[in-house]
């Protein structure tokens, strides 16, 4: 995935600014030339807002999973919303994610799996959005409907 822009200083001067994402889950920011590597600050997830500083601009390229956007002087060039600091995903979020993924793919194949990483996705959309107490309701009770299912099955076995 590549996205380029073109941004103005306070002199006039465009900087082109481009994302690059690897074939292996690395990334890199070039800004006129010069390379920078970008780390996720999570595990499960890609996140990254990696600040730029340009004379009469300060630029953030935000990258959350696939979505890419830069924001020049406090807010977002794709739709003028003001820009946030992305915020971390809570370390318990990660932890009951793959516990459910764990469990649901040994006790229901594939479907488990493929239930979890529909409502992980959306877990993790609702912390972004700071409604942390919402996802995890969710993936407490995928956890409880996991483990009494697998209960369930092991008794009438």
């Amino acid at each position: 995935m590549n996205k380029e822009w073109l941004v103005a200083d306070s002199m006039g001067n465009n900087h082109q600014i481009s994302f690059r994402r690897g074939a292996f889950g690395g990334a890199k920011c070039i800004v006129d030339g010069d390379t920078y590597k970008m780390k996720s600050k999570n595990w499960v997830i890609w996140m990254a807002d990696h600040q730029i500083s340009i004379p009469g601009a300060q630029c953030n390229l935000v990258v959350v999973g696939n979505k890419v956007r830069l924001a020049v002087n406090g807010t977002y060039l794709e739709d003028g919303t003001p820009y946030e600091p992305i915020r971390n995903i809570p370390a318990w979020l990660n932890v009951l994610v793959v516990l459910n993924a764990v469990i649901g793919t040994i006790m229901f194949g594939a479907i488990g799996l493929a239930i979890n990483a529909l409502l992980a996705l959306l877990t993790y959309k609702m912390s972004l959005s700071r409604k942390n107490n919402v996802a995890m309701i969710i993936q407490i009770v995928l956890l409880a409907v996991i483990l009494v299912g697998s209960i369930s099955i092991m008794m009438y076995a």
